[in-house]
């Protein structure tokens, strides 16, 4: 017989339910016969995860109105004062899982035997399909919770924000459950070459960088209740020995560093803000682990890119192909992937610097020579500057390749049919991997060809010129960023197949860290072409642009986010020591007068896109233009 579940009164934690809590938020795990529940608490909300893998009959036992909402999903509103407001984000969806819960299918449920009476309220069937679960979430918001933050959505929220893991766009408060499932946060993408969707830190700390900047802007609730929830996830998703794995490339669960170290930034911003015991319980055995991810080079450490890496056998269960060499004294296996060394590098100094704990200390140091180092490789200039020339034709927006004479046109073929072939076994050859030419290769060792890295690159070559500034050749970044604006590259963007689009987002975030390090203008210039370019593509705006990222602006020193009542404008929050700045970028065709929702909370100072100072009352905005404030903090 199937059994019924009330959904307007999810039974609580049973014996033997698993619990994990953080300051204002506790997750209780409870495991029946018939289904599987993941309930987050939040004092006056819940928001509960239920996973069948039978036939189930749910039920609401009493009256509601349902309705779609600005929110996304549908709310429902009791006839009864006593009975909780419910939130669905969105419909039931069957899905088909392995062993490690990544998932191999998802389509929507069935549902049937739907009905509905006055005094019995509404019920349906949830029918299981072969193999699959069936899975449901629900919020249970109590009669004094304002329902406007789910029936209203300002012009900040339906903008749009780039997540840096799956490369997609959120655009409304239902969208986080496109993500989170089941208590867990997911890439969107069906990852190569195995076809399933893996566990995703990288997109839980870009999910919880976008709700701080929107709870800033709106003041909602839910926001920090969102962020609270990625939060438990993580926590509750690392491994015994600190870990977080993901087996994306294999049939294990490899893990993958990256996203490791977005986890330990994630853990680090909520510790940030809350000072949470809980969540530095997890931090410090995630950054214990990372510390551990490392070979050791000549010229230092060099932190590993994935646990794939750590031996040849386990390279060759992974899906590329890899060239074995020694360089540097580096084991054969060690791709000398250059972003996630950076990353990892930045991520254990912030560490250091958050909590006071300095025992990896000589560690950073080790790494930071390896850096120099493997930047500063440049054998055969002879070789490298015609041979990166006639790449970077490659990298000419349509455009400007039609302009090309005949003969340079004919290098240009040569260059992507032949020479970007070869180009692993010259780097073999010829060790390098910061281009004469200003193009930085994401690794050294495999056969692959990666120009969307380019703006990852910068963005973490940004990043760890901000971290260390005494540490690191600038001339590197400058003539790296001047290249890909200069040349086009980020128009080039657009043309290459979707999944090579995303890059613009990158630039878009490499280019918010230079503007808080340097005063130029050309930077922020290039950012508001950039943030045009990601509007036009549908990407929505780097979440950095809120201004709520820890690794760049600590907490306490964040801004109160003013809010445009103008939908066509965008808004960078350019905090820095030397003062504050806000970008708005107006992205009609039609010329815009600023009206805000918030005004800025500090006198700003306004210029024009060609530096000519503006009164402050009333900014107008010419069609496809910008304009930038700052002030003296």
């Amino acid at each position: 017989m199937t059994s019924t579940l009330l959904l307007n009164n999810v039974p609580g934690p049973e014996k033997g339910s698993i619990t994990t809590s953080t300051k204002g938020a506790t997750r209780h795990i409870v495991d029946t016969a018939n289904y599987s529940s993941v309930i987050d608490d939040f004092g006056n909300a819940s928001a509960i995860f239920v996973r069948v893998s039978v036939s189930q009959q749910f039920k609401l036992d009493a009256s509601y109105h349902f309705s779609t909402i600005a929110a996304g999903g549908f709310l429902g509103i009791p006839d009864n004062d006593n009975q909780p407001l419910i939130w669905v984000p969105c419909l039931p969806t069957s899905r088909r899982v392995n062993s490690s819960n990544a998932i191999l299918e998802e389509k929507p449920c069935r549902l049937s035997n739907f009905a509905f009476s006055a005094d019995e309220g509404i019920t349906f069937d949830l029918t299981r399909d072969d193999a699959s679960t069936n899975d449901l979430v629900i919020w249970l918001l109590t009669p004094d919770f304002p329902i406007q933050e789910l029936t209203s959505q300002s012009a900040i929220e339906s903008h749009g924000t780039f997540l840096w893991g799956s490369h997609g766009c959120i655009t409304d408060a239902s969208d986080l459950y496109r993500h989170l499932i089941h208590g867990a946060v997911y890439d969107l993408r069906y990852s190569w070459p195995h076809n399933k969707k893996c566990f995703s830190e990288n997109e839980a700390h870009a999910l919880y960088t976008a709700y701080s900047g929107l709870e800033k802007a709106t003041g909602k609730t839910l926001y920090r209740y969102f962020q609270q929830q990625i939060v438990l996830s993580v926590i509750q998703r690392q491994a015994d020995d600190g870990a977080w794995y993901h087996g994306m490339w294999t049939d294990e669960t490899e893990c993958h560093y990256r996203l490791h170290t977005s986890a330990v930034h994630l853990l680090m911003d909520e510790f940030d803000r809350s000072g949470c015991e809980q969540v530095k319980t997890a931090l410090e055995k995630g950054v214990a682990f990372l510390a551990q991810t490392h070979d050791q080079l000549d010229c230092g450490i060099w932190f590993l890119h994935d646990s794939l890496e750590l031996n040849d056998e386990a390279m060759n269960s992974g899906p590329f192909q890899w060239i074995s060499n020694g360089t540097l004294g580096k084991r054969p296996s060690n791709m000398l992937v250059l972003n996630t060394h950076l990353d990892t590098t930045i991520a254990i100094n912030r560490y250091q610097t958050l909590t006071g704990d300095r025992q990896y200390s000589e560690l950073i140091k080790s790494a930071l020579v390896s850096t120099h180092t493997v930047l500063a490789l440049q054998p055969a200039n002879w070789l490298y500057k015609p041979l990166f020339w006639a790449i970077s034709l490659t990298m000419l927006p349509t455009d400007k390749a039609r302009q090309l004479a005949a003969p340079v046109r004919a290098i240009k073929r040569i260059a992507a049919d032949y020479l970007i072939k070869k180009l692993p076994d010259i780097k073999a050859r010829f060790p390098r991997i910061v281009m004469p030419n200003g193009y930085i290769d994401r690794e050294l060792s495999l056969r692959t060809w990666a120009v969307d890295y380019q703006t990852i690159n910068l963005m973490d070559l940004a990043r760890y010129a901000r971290a260390f500034p005494s540490e690191f050749d600038e001339t590197i970044l400058d003539k790296a960023m001047g290249f890909t604006h200069d040349i086009g590259l980020i128009q080039r963007y657009r043309e290459l197949a979707p999944g090579k689009r995303y890059a613009t987002g990158f630039w878009v975030e490499a280019l918010y860290h230079r503007c808080l390090a340097k005063d130029d203008v050309k930077y922020r210039q290039w950012l508001a072409e950039a943030m045009q370019e990601c509007h036009d593509l549908g990407f929505g705006m780097a979440p950095s642009l809120l201004g709520t990222n820890s690794e760049a602006v600590p907490f306490a020193q964040q801004s109160l986010y003013p809010v445009p009542a103008n939908p066509e404008l965008n808004i960078a929050v350019l905090s820095r020591t030397q003062g504050y700045e806000l970008l708005i970028v107006n992205h009609s065709q039609e010329a815009v007068d600023v009206r805000w929702d918030r005004k800025p909370d500090m006198p700003m100072n306004w210029c024009d896109a060609t530096q000519q100072p503006l009164a402050n009352e009333p900014l107008t905005i010419p069609p496809r233009q910008w304009l930038l404030g700052s002030t003296s903090l």
